[in-house]
């Protein structure tokens, strides 16, 4: 076992469920119990291999079916670079859409995560060409990103569902708005587009500034939506949430690629590092 495995896997199991479907499973019954829902994730991002990438596939069709078989309350979310995309463009919407008809079939909603910037256009776009034939699909949008504002837009207008994050990759400022200020100013705003235009949507983030403008907007509005946070942070007020009758999702990424996931929630943001501290003690 090497020093990250040692030093940092104990801490980041405090956000990730474990090593293996049977973890993910067990931490979103636990979840559930708590009357939280889960988005469910299998680690792994820019896979080249196509024999790699079909068994990322069959992963995510056990989790599904496991998840239906345990009657755990929640969907999963793949990253298409998992699929092909960037690297296989044609195998990537056949893998895609085995997932989509699959989720079909257990009446389950199926996520698409978003990547770093190489990736977004092709996210949106492939995403967008999916919800023609299957509106049970979901997007997520970084509220960090300039282009968002378009992005948002143009899912709404399709009819789609947007899971609305902050954005966790280091980015350049041409492509990202440069302070933690100007993202939460973006993040409001788009929120005020879910509000006014969207339905089944879910506020991702951990900014009790952020929360209580939702809830604000939420008082004028009929669309249904959900709070989203990551698992093992501002668990105090994910149950406060409940209790006060808002729905409640925990992100719960699961698998052995769990390093690079990790290392953007350490550096993401201080505040970010702060929670999880807070969580641990």
């Amino acid at each position: 076992m090497g020093l990250k495995e040692l030093v940092v896997l104990p801490v980041a199991k405090k956000w990730i469920a474990g090593p293996d479907l049977q973890s993910a499973v067990k931490d979103a019954q636990n979840a559930n119990s708590r009357g939280i829902g889960v988005v469910v994730n299998f680690l792994g991002e820019d896979i080249t291999d196509p024999a790699a990438m079909d068994a990322q596939v069959e992963e995510y069709l056990r989790l599904q079916q496991a998840m239906a078989d345990s009657a755990v309350k929640g969907f999963v979310s793949v990253k298409l670079t998992q699929l092909g995309l960037g690297a296989d463009e044609g195998g990537m919407k056949g893998r895609l859409e085995r997932m989509i008809a699959n989720a079909e079939r257990l009446s389950q909603l199926l996520w698409i995560d978003m990547e770093g910037s190489a990736f977004t256009g092709k996210t949106v776009a492939a995403y967008l060409e999916a919800h023609q034939k299957h509106p049970g699909t979901g997007i997520a949008i970084q509220a960090y990103a300039r282009r968002s504002e378009a992005d948002v837009k143009a899912v709404l207008d399709a009819g789609g569902r947007i899971r609305l994050v902050k954005g966790a990759y280091k980015e350049p400022q041409d492509f990202v708005f440069p302070t933690k200020d100007d993202i939460r100013k973006n993040f409001d705003r788009l929120m005020v587009s879910l509000f006014e235009s969207g339905d089944g949507f879910a506020i991702a983030t951990h900014d009790s500034v952020l929360i209580d403008r939702a809830k604000a907007l939420s008082d004028s509005s009929h669309a249904s939506f959900r709070f989203e946070f990551l698992k093992g942070i501002r668990d105090e007020l994910k149950d406060e949430l409940v209790a006060s009758g808002y729905e409640v999702v925990e992100y719960l990424p699961y698998g052995g690629n769990w390093w690079a996931y990790s290392k953007r929630r350490i550096a993401e943001h201080p505040s970010n590092v702060w929670l999880l501290v807070r969580s641990v003690v």
